[in-house]
């Protein structure tokens, strides 16, 4: 679906986080799944271990985003922290590479998360882009305005981790600018009209901070029918958000408490694609701070889902995980 109803101020800024993540991408390719890669460095902003990788695609995107940022901002990051002035009219929120074990271990998918915001909460995100690094797909949304790209190569070429390409920006005319590469292409989004949840996304984290029982994520599934749902877990939960929004997968459920450099994209493209989400603790999920201290856990679903009775599963899966 391509939907480029936004303002000047959105397409720079979409085309700005597009060239960031071509960027780290460039980054990432000569480190996925090298002993190089996997050097451990001091623990970042976030409190996670910083390897190289996710040193050098933080650093080629902050690159690119002092140099073509089209306003003033700041910014929050997993690795560096929360840099520039508090009243900057923009945020931009990046993990500039989501899935890091992944990478680390040699495995797909990892890739980039950036948001861009007017304003401190997850709710106020404008700009959302997320970019597999291991295959030739993105998603990007803007608040109000849809779905930009929906799982199709992005802009400026189809280049992985293992060979990436520049990358340009999506124009308001639907083309790529300065590129030979069609505009991001739609995945076929199925089972929309379907109350059936058959696959369900786990982010589940550490064993020992985040134990559960299987059985408990039954809450999740359609009444009836529990017994066709199957579980996966892919080590990226931009990615993970992604798939719910284009229907690949029906349910997202993240056990692990997730900050806003997390999240702050792939909500936003969840929720144009027609998507809901709703937190696990008793909150207002889309309230959270942009910053690196505010952790929540989530339930995710695709467009097709009734929402209250999602929202009710989510109620009795809060009970089940949580025991709140």
């Amino acid at each position: 679906m391509l939907d480029l109803d936004m303002t000047p101020d959105e397409q720079r800024w979409l085309d700005c986080a597009v060239r960031m993540s071509a960027a780290a991408k460039r980054a990432a390719a000569p480190l996925y799944g090298t002993a190089e890669g996997r050097v451990a460095l001091a623990r970042g902003a976030g409190g996670d271990r910083t390897l190289e990788i996710d040193r050098a695609c933080e650093s080629a995107m902050i690159e690119v985003l002092e140099k073509e940022a089209p306003a003033p901002w700041s910014l929050v990051s997993e690795e560096l922290g929360i840099v520039g002035p508090e009243d900057a009219p923009w945020r931009v929120v990046i993990d500039p590479l989501d899935g890091s074990l992944n990478a680390k271990h040699g495995l797909e998918p990892f890739g980039s998360s950036i948001a861009v915001a007017k304003g401190p909460t997850l709710a106020d995100v404008t700009v959302g882009y997320i970019e597999d690094y291991t295959r030739p797909r993105c998603f990007a949304a803007v608040k109000g305005a849809g779905l930009v790209a929906a799982g199709g190569p992005p802009p400026g070429g189809a280049a992985t981790a293992a060979g990436a390409s520049g990358a340009a920006g999506i124009t308001s005319a639907g083309a790529a600018t300065g590129a030979t590469a069609a505009p991001p292409a739609t995945l076929d989004l199925r089972r929309f009209d379907s109350d059936l949840v058959e696959l369900v996304f786990l982010e589940a984290g550490t064993p020992d901070r985040h134990s559960f029982d299987y059985h408990d994520l039954g809450a999740v599934g359609t009444l009836g029918q529990k017994g066709d749902m199957r579980i996966r877990q892919i080590g990226s939960l931009a990615l993970s958000l992604c798939l719910v929004a284009v229907g690949v997968a029906d349910v997202l459920v993240a056990r692990v408490r997730s900050r806003s450099v997390d999240v702050a994209a792939g909500l936003l493209i969840l929720a144009e694609a027609g998507g809901g989400a709703v937190a696990l603790t008793p909150e207002d999920l889309m309230a959270q701070p942009l910053d690196l201290e505010k952790r929540s856990a989530f339930v995710a679903w695709r467009a097709g889902l009734d929402e209250s009775e999602m929202v009710s599963r989510s109620s009795e899966l809060r009970k089940t995980l949580l025991g709140l």
